[in-house]
């Protein structure tokens, strides 16, 4: 009986992480606010207000989602094809991680 019931608690856990996975769009949206909060503190709130739309835009075609079912990983890719981890999507969150290569490029990207 005992067994059972530690059996039914993990199908719940797996099955509730499978159906609150989180998709592309919320990474991209975390990341977004992420890295908009990262780089206003490198170049100032009216600097980065200009180029709000274009870090959208620069997160959502450098980001690549994969779905692994239970979890999703967001990684971004840079210019030279090289590409790390910056999110981890479980239980309908998103947890981003800074890195400040990427915030640097990111940057460049907006011309900042």
């Amino acid at each position: 009986m005992k067994k059972l019931i530690i059996t039914l608690i993990w199908v719940a856990i797996l099955a509730g992480m499978v159906i609150t996975n989180p998709k592309k769009a919320a990474h991209n949206e975390a990341i977004a606010v992420e890295y908009k909060e990262a780089l206003q503190k490198k170049v100032g709130v009216f600097s980065l207000l200009a180029g709000q739309k274009t870090l959208e835009k620069v997160v959502d075609s450098a980001v690549e989602v994969s779905d692994y079912v239970l979890l999703s990983v967001g990684k971004y890719s840079s210019r030279d094809d090289v590409s790390s981890v910056v999110s981890v999507g479980v239980f309908n969150h998103v947890f981003v991680f800074t890195k400040d290569d990427i915030l640097d490029e990111l940057g460049r990207a907006l011309g900042f």
